[in-house]
This record gives C-alpha cells, structure tokens and sequence, in this order.
C-alpha cells in the first residue's frame, strides 16, 4: 500500500514531536513531582515592576534597529502553515510575562524570529528590492551591535562599572563583581563563630548569588552548609539539615525576628570597587532558630 506525501509528513511531525516530548520529559517529571514551580513562579513574580507599558519599550528599544526584521520574522512564521506552531511558542512567552516578567525572559524567541526574517527576505522576488532590504538588515545589524556593545557584553574593566554608570544600567553588570570577596567575607564570618555556634549553624541567603559563590570560591575541605529560599533554589533545601542556628545573609534582625528566639546583627558585606551590586551593604544575622528549619522554610520562599 502506498502511503502519500501528507502521510509521510504526517509521521514525520508526529516522530518529531515524540522526540520533543523525549527531551522535555525529565523536566516535566521535576515540574510534576514538585508541583509545578515554573506555574508557582509566574503566578507569584512581579518582574521590575514595570508593568506591561515599560515591558513592550524595552522590547522595542532592545530591537530597535532591528525590529522590521523581527516582526517580519513572526508574520512569516505565523503564515507558514509548518512553522506556526514555532510562531505561537515564540509569542507565547512574550504574553506569558506581560504582567509578571522582565522583558529579556522571552529573549530566546528573538534570534529564531531573527533568522525566520532573513529566510522572508531571501525569497523577495524584486532582486533591487531585496537588495536593498539586505543593505538595510546589515546596517540595521552593525547600528545594534555598536549602540547596544557596551551594555551587553563585559568589555568595561570592574574598577570602571561605577565611575561610567553601567552599573545602574544593566545590573548583570553590578551583580557579576565581587563574587569571589563576598564568598571570603561571608566564610570569615562563620569561621568567626564560636566552635559550638559554628557547628550548629546553617547559611541562609535571601539570594541564590551566595551559595553559587561559596560553591566556586568558598574552601572545599570545610564547607559550610550553605542554601537559599530563592527560585528553584528553594527546592533544594537538605532533607537531613538538623541546624539550630542560622547565619542569615541578606536577613535584618527585625526581617527574621519571628523565626528566631536570639538576633544580633553581625556586621555587613561589600563589594569592591563601589559598586552597587545586589550584596553591597548587605546584612549579615546571627539567628538562635525557634523551630527546625524544614518547618520555618515555606515562610522564607523568594520569588524575586
């Protein structure tokens, strides 16, 4: 029996799709057993708090030499019967954190709208047309990387961050110095700790910066036990974890007093160079727990 060409494209989408599925499949599995984080996540995150108005101008401005490009892309897309479902999982993140994201959360639907732009204006027929739609996307392309260089991509020296300002306007910048000197201060702190204190004692950070940090930089023959509330690090809390004390980074006495029989605040951290990263003059909490730290978690939970 002879099988069509639809048929044949038939299968073929549905062996695409099982491997997509295959893929997806472990974090599915995760999404399920921990009862749907990513759901939990944008039900309860507010992004910058822009709203949606400054969510579509830093779209627009993020694109702006290169938004005919992108929106081409999209409409060339959604009018390909074979690429649509492409098309709505390209738009479906921008809608998805409309009220709830940041602009740059759906940015990796940009570059496969980009390239779908670029297979339209291959098929300009107009050869004097297309060619000056080509000029165009190559000037479009070099205005982009030149205005958007230096707020995108870590060319300028960290002692230079705060005196030029780019740390108030792109705070990756700002949060990607002085990991390696928090991660010293934050293990002099607890190394500071009365042996008893420091045996009983769990990091908490109100951040996930910190436990990356102690990860990279912190002394791998003692480490201290180290988590945080925050995103999916909150999931990732030790079963076993028996502390009964904490040192909470990120944390006023008055923030955690309800979780805590004793506070004392132990002092602050700094980031080099001034700048205004997210743990400059962030305080640092001794904290005598009042329960275990499986109980008092839930109530700890970060989602910025």
């Amino acid at each position: 029996m002879l099988r069509t060409a639809e048929d044949s494209g038939s299968h073929r989408h549905a062996r695409s799709g099982a491997i997509a599925l295959l893929i997806w499949a472990p974090n599915l599995v995760w999404q399920v057993r921990k009862g749907f984080p990513s759901m939990t996540y944008i039900a309860n995150h507010r992004g910058s708090g822009g709203g949606p108005l400054a969510y579509f101008i830093e779209i627009v401005a993020y694109l702006f030499f290169l938004l005919p490009l992108w929106l081409a892309g999209l409409m060339s897309l959604f009018r390909t019967r074979l690429l649509c479902p492409i098309a709505i999982a390209c738009t479906v993140p921008l809608l998805l954190f409309l009220f709830v994201g940041k602009s740059y959360y759906a940015a990796g639907t940009v570059p496969i709208a980009l390239a779908q732009g670029l297979m339209a204006l291959s098929k300009v027929k107009h050869a004097k047309r297309r060619r000056l739609m080509e000029i165009a996307v190559v000037i479009g392309s070099v205005l982009e990387f030149v205005a958007f260089a230096p707020l995108t991509l870590p060319v300028t020296p960290p002692e230079r961050l705060h005196a030029s300002g780019l740390e108030t306007k792109n705070e990756v910048f700002a949060d990607s110095v002085g990991w390696e000197d928090i991660a010293q201060q934050v293990t002099t702190v607890y190394a500071n700790l009365p042996a008893p204190e420091r045996e009983s004692t769990v990091i908490i950070s109100a951040y996930y910066g910190v436990p990356g940090a102690l990860a990279i930089y912190g002394n791998p023959k003692q480490p201290p036990e180290v988590v945080s509330p925050q995103l999916s690090d909150y999931y990732w809390l030790p079963a076993n974890l028996t502390a009964t004390d904490a040192l909470m980074v990120d944390y006023q006495p008055s923030d955690v007093a309800w979780m805590c029989t004793s506070t004392r605040l132990i002092g602050h951290l700094t980031v080099p160079y001034d700048v205004n990263g997210l743990e400059q003059g962030a305080p640092v909490t001794f904290c005598e727990l009042n329960a275990p730290i499986q109980g008092l978690w839930p109530n700890l939970r970060n989602f910025s």
